[in-house]
């Protein structure tokens, strides 16, 4: 623990000094990067905005129990259980989503059954994916969506082959 904290005042001591050793204006520092945060903020609130979207329509739509029933003979195929569907679903679109289904999952198998602990690794070796794209390409001014977003979802889906054959 000594270590970590003398690392951490060997940081601080640098950062005093690189800072006392420029001639800046803290606070107006400090107001153009809270004014470039915000315009960050505002330029990304569409596309956040549609996502929530989205996934209010897959729920409320019934759509996502749809595409469950649709996969579950396909994850049979792949010896994982048909239980991890809305996970599997869920989780490039939504965190929050996806620890919800998480949780249910929990308490309907358990989480020492063999879909708790799949699913507990699903969470822990995936991204949301689209929700991710949306943030990092909206802060950037991409308007097309770009081949990255087909090369996550295929890594996606290869996490989810290794996890059903490793749990």
């Amino acid at each position: 623990m000594k270590a970590d904290f003398s690392s951490l005042m060997v940081l601080l001591v640098i950062f005093v000094i690189l800072i006392r050793g420029r001639r800046i204006d803290r606070y107006d520092a400090f107001l153009s990067g809270a004014k470039a945060g915000l315009h960050t903020a505002v330029s990304l609130t569409p596309g956040l905005c549609a996502m929530m979207l989205l996934l209010a329509l897959l729920q409320s739509s019934g759509l996502e129990t749809l595409l469950t029933r649709l996969i579950s003979p396909l994850l049979r195929a792949i010896n994982l259980p048909p239980e991890a569907a809305p996970l599997l679903l869920m989780r490039p679109l939504s965190g929050a989503g996806s620890l919800t289904v998480l949780e249910d999952i929990f308490i309907r198998c358990g989480p020492d059954s063999r879909t708790g602990r799949l699913a507990s690794v699903l969470m822990g070796s995936s991204e949301t994916i689209l929700y991710t794209m949306t943030v990092y390409l909206g802060a950037a001014g991409v308007k097309r969506v770009p081949d990255a977003m087909w090369v996550s979802l295929m890594a996606y889906g290869v996490s989810v082959l290794v996890a059903a054959a490793v749990v």
